[in-house]
């Protein structure tokens, strides 16, 4: 009996919070745009299977050796499926679109 009186409870109050929204809710969308060329859709087609260009931009300009290393994550850790020759190139777009060279670290 107890049991049934408290499913029963929580079956209600449950619905009571779902009653509270008397209209639909829209989320709002960001558009990020990408820089163009340099095999922007390279970039486009693998790294937006996971997320949201808007995540690149966040990370802020990089160093080559960030860039390589964020990629090899994707890859290594994430699972990525960046073919070899294609992670090269997503590298060089990060770079000179969203990043720097630079010999030392980040």
């Amino acid at each position: 009996m107890k049991k049934t009186l408290l499913i029963s409870a929580l079956l209600l109050s449950s619905s009571a919070l779902f009653a509270q929204v008397s209209k639909p809710i829209e989320m709002p969308y960001y558009d990020y745009p990408m820089e163009k060329g340099d095999h922007d859709e390279v970039a486009q087609q693998y790294c937006l299977i996971c997320h949201s260009f808007g995540y690149i931009l966040n990370q802020g300009k990089k160093s080559r050796p960030y860039w390589t290393g964020t990629v090899a994550k994707m890859v290594n850790e994430f699972k990525a499926p960046i073919p070899k020759e294609d992670q090269q190139i997503i590298i060089n777009y990060l770079v000179k679109h969203y990043g720097y060279e630079s010999t030392g670290q980040h």
